[in-house]
């Protein structure tokens, strides 16, 4: 079976999710991927163990950002007048060129253009998603008007899948769609090795610092220094993977660690409320320092689950290299649970596809 997957590049957390649910379709047959995304390829080289193909696309315009916090919903109203509405016309030639693909099924984490290059060409067509644009649009009306064009237009275009998956944790639950489990890619190496490879003794307690996939170039290297028994890992632009001042590990941005594993060496995760952080800080019972998100509608919802699921607290991005920010690891460290991981729902996406298109 030949699958076609649009997976939106707004951030990592989509092609984390995506990945999840392509390893375990892999697993129960013999299936070809061609993955359709910005994202870049080598984060699905480092995630997927087996052949695909990768086609650089644009499925979605998402919310452009001046950084991981900011959005600019100026610059993304003006990419969305450019992006839609899609037209048979302005992708003829795509399209043309993705008939010869011989897809046999279409697959998109949140991709509105997948939808409607499945529903011109005939296949049938899956949505996974724990939000869609459309409703992330609508919390920025009341000062973009403009916005009101493309969510009526997306609206309609989210009706077309065959199968439509709703994620949890989520953020509106469509009529027509099947709730799943968090979604997360699990681990593949031991701790142990994970831990031996960045040199760390037993004693160590190891922090996590992640934003999601986008590395963190602002660092101060002399503030955790007093603290003996604790060492940070986090990516950083333009960094060797080494370990600077024997307190601080930097990771560049594409290491050739698989970052569930990272989640599982670690003692406790800093990070930035994202789906696939959270669900795969969740799935391995990590304590979760969290930085929120306040003009993205997303995160309230992360938030809510991580502080009801999660041993968990929240730190303001301006604390993380301060002593703040070690009085709550101190804290939250004695209050780590022990608990058999969740069920994935990657494992109930892949078993409803199988039973109707396998």
């Amino acid at each position: 079976m030949n699958i076609g997957y649009f997976i939106s590049s707004h951030g990592y957390g989509h092609a984390s999710r995506a990945c999840a649910v392509i390893d375990k379709l892999y697993s129960i047959s013999d299936t070809n991927f061609i993955i359709f995304t910005q994202t870049p390829e080598w984060f699905f080289q480092n995630s997927l163990s087996f052949p695909f193909e990768y086609i650089a696309t644009q499925t979605d315009v998402g919310l452009i950002q001046a950084d991981p916090f900011t959005e600019d919903i100026g610059k993304t109203i003006k990419a969305l007048e450019k992006f839609l509405p899609f037209s048979e016309n302005q992708y003829d030639e795509f399209l043309s060129f993705i008939t010869k693909k011989n897809l046999d099924l279409i697959l998109c984490d949140i991709s509105p253009f997948g939808l409607w290059v499945a529903d011109q060409l005939g296949v049938p067509s899956i949505l996974i998603e724990n939000f869609t644009w459309d409703w992330i649009y609508e919390y920025y009306l009341d000062k973009y008007f403009k916005l009101d064009d493309y969510i009526s237009i997306l609206r309609k275009i989210y009706l077309l899948p065959k199968i439509h998956f709703t994620c949890e944790p989520y953020c509106e639950r469509s009529k027509n769609s099947m709730i799943v489990s968090p979604v997360f890619r699990e681990t593949r190496t031991s701790k142990e090795e994970i831990r031996n490879q960045l040199c760390l003794d037993d004693k160590d307690l190891l922090v996590l610092v992640t934003m999601g996939g986008i590395p963190i170039d602002h660092h101060e290297k002399n503030l955790f220094l007093n603290n003996d028994d604790i060492k940070f890992l986090f990516p950083i632009n333009n960094a060797d993977a080494k370990l600077s001042n024997e307190k601080i590990i930097f990771l560049p941005h594409n290491h050739p660690y698989f970052h569930p594993d990272l989640v599982n060496a670690s003692d406790i995760v800093i990070g930035k409320l994202g789906y696939s952080t959270v669900t795969e800080v969740h799935s391995l019972a990590k304590p979760f320092l969290f930085i929120g998100r306040r003009n993205f509608r997303e995160s309230s919802v992360l938030e809510k689950f991580v502080r009801e699921k999660m041993v968990s607290d929240e730190i303001e991005l301006n604390q993380i290299f301060s002593s703040k920010t070690v009085e709550k690891i101190q804290n939250l460290i004695p209050k780590t649970e022990s608990r058999k991981q969740p069920m994935n729902g990657a494992d109930q996406i892949a078993k409803i596809i199988r039973n109707k298109y396998f």
